[in-house]
């Protein structure tokens, strides 16, 4: 694998520096986020969903203020800023509800102020986050459970390349990579031929979160320990080289990214590796007022200049953070196993127990008091369950209506509410 360029000495002179830069409150339009994108450190985009509604918003000035630009029916769950004026969201739209749908493509060529439609094709599933990029202007790729399709006509026209499954497209600018079980496969993007490799990885299951850097890859999949227990692993992967097993973690990551500064995750609360995954530290945000902020969603602009979300764990209010030094470095280290990774704190006089975590059919809440409601949420904060009423202090799920995956428990208890991330497989 190249060397992670890292710069280990100066960066304990530097403190762990996440900055509010705006709070989406209830009194805000904006709702549960499925997705963002930044093509600089002022300009970028988000989408917000409510009730089978997505609205596309624009900030021009960091994400202190955003526009609403368009708003599109379905579900829509990434969005790609190809530049300034030409931007891409993927979604579906239901056609038979719980059977086909129709994958959607909705482009701006004139900076969000229009957008034009263009179906892909109606199929089986929904496409899923990350499941498009493009490589220049014209030239894109979307992925899904019935294969993968491109565009070279800014997305007017869409192909079937090749039917192979899979998700989480990376970029790696000669090729792109689509993940499917423990192999990726590459399509090259110049002659559009599919298939040149396939990388065989360690692990099974399905693939959590992928990145790049250079022409290393680093994922997270669900794993066998060697004794039975299945567990995440997190893999770095060279083209054409070998893949190395760096971690098996037991607390789940959501999000995972690389670049020249390091190996960054989620899990709760980001996650910094500058050894190559050998060992992690927890980035502590200092932000006093909200103690139980958990992230979510993180996007590397550079090497330093970051944007993520967070969600206060108390209200349930979505803020957009910032760092322009990679989240900086505290001496709070994490060593392999990452066990325990993040937030554990109870409400006061509030003790909460959610198990087995993974979850495969059922999953068992615990409480100290007694439980009024209960939701179920995917990591955008979109409902997905609620049960109400409950009045008990113990309630158990049947997640077997969950895909494989992470998802967030949302349980109030006498006027007190608490979050637990938890893993489906």
């Amino acid at each position: 694998m190249k060397p992670l360029i890292c710069l280990l000495f100066f960066s304990h002179m530097l403190q762990a520096q996440w900055s509010p830069v705006k709070t989406f409150d209830v009194s805000s339009p904006i709702h549960s986020i499925t997705d963002f994108d930044f093509i600089n450190e002022e300009r970028g985009f988000l989408i917000s969903y409510s009730n089978n509604t997505n609205t596309f918003y624009r900030t021009i000035d960091g994400g202190i203020t955003w526009d609403s630009t368009t708003t599109v029916e379905g579900y829509f769950i990434n969005i790609v800023m190809v530049s300034d004026s030409i931007i891409y969201a993927a979604g579906n739209l239901i056609v038979n509800p719980g059977s086909y749908q129709s994958k959607q493509i909705y482009r701006s060529m004139d900076a969000g102020q229009t957008w034009s439609q263009h179906e892909i094709f109606n199929t089986l599933g929904i496409l899923e986050s990350d499941c498009m990029v493009f490589t220049n202007d014209s030239t894109g790729f979307v992925s899904c459970y019935d294969g993968m399709y491109f565009t070279n006509n800014y997305g007017t026209n869409w192909s079937l390349l090749n039917t192979s499954s899979g998700k989480f497209l990376v970029n790696l600018g000669t090729e792109v990579a689509s993940f499917y079980n423990n192999d990726v496969y590459f399509t090259n993007t110049s002659s559009l031929t599919a298939q040149t490799n396939v990388l065989e990885c360690y692990g099974i299951g399905g693939v959590e979160s992928t990145g790049s850097y250079g022409d290393t890859l680093v994922r997270i999949n669900h794993c066998n320990d060697g004794w039975g227990n299945m567990l995440d692993a997190l893999t770095i992967s060279e083209l054409g080289g070998n893949t190395s097993v760096i971690h098996f973690i037991i607390g789940g990551i959501s999000k995972v990214a690389i670049n020249a500064s390091g190996i960054f995750g989620i899990n709760q609360r980001p996650l910094r590796s500058m050894d190559g995954g050998q060992s992690f530290f927890k980035q502590v945000c200092t932000l006093p007022s909200d103690s139980l902020l958990f992230f979510t969603r993180l996007e590397f602009i550079d090497n330093d200049i970051a944007y993520a979300f967070a969600v206060n764990q108390d209200s349930g209010i979505i803020k957009l953070l910032k760092t322009t030094n990679a989240g900086g470095i505290t001496t709070n280290y994490v060593t392999q196993p990452l066990q325990n990774v993040g937030l554990t704190n109870d409400l006061d006089g509030f003790s909460l127990e959610v198990y087995p975590n993974p979850a495969v059919n059922e999953l068992n809440i615990e409480s100290s008091s007694l439980l009024d409601q209960l939701e179920i949420c995917d990591l955008s904060g979109r409902q997905l369950a609620t049960f109400t009423d409950i009045q008990n202090t113990h309630f158990a799920v049947d997640c077997q209506f969950l895909s494989p995956g992470n998802y967030l428990v949302k349980v109030s208890s006498e006027g007190k509410t608490a979050v637990r991330q938890i893993q489906v497989q």
